[in-house]
């Protein structure tokens, strides 16, 4: 199963691509926090940046609502795709979103 489920707040305004067709894709990037205890024992905060793209309707929503620091929560699948940079593939992981939560 590939299910993936984030709260998090955006960090850009979203990028709308346009593919063939005419279907369009906005892409983001949503920034997560996790709590952990350092050697010391001291608690830290650690942030990670998560690219994501949306689809049809979210991506609709997105466009519409979308800015830099609005909290969210998204549902949906890991996908992985390979790019050409500098002549070596490089792969990257996003997250398609299937659900979206505004809080």
């Amino acid at each position: 199963m590939n299910y993936v489920s984030l709260i998090g707040t955006m960090e850009n305004f979203p990028k709308m691509d346009e593919m063939n067709g005419g279907i369009r894709c906005s892409r983001f990037k949503l920034v997560t926090q996790t709590n952990m205890l350092d050697r010391q024992g001291k608690a830290k905060k650690i942030q990670q940046k998560h690219d994501v793209f949306a689809w049809g309707k979210w991506q609709q929503i997105i466009r519409q609502v979308g800015e830099p620091n609005l909290k969210i929560a998204v549902e949906g699948r890991l996908v992985n795709r390979y790019i050409r940079w500098n002549g070596r593939p490089i792969k990257i992981t996003e997250i398609e979103v299937n659900d979206l939560l505004v809080m």
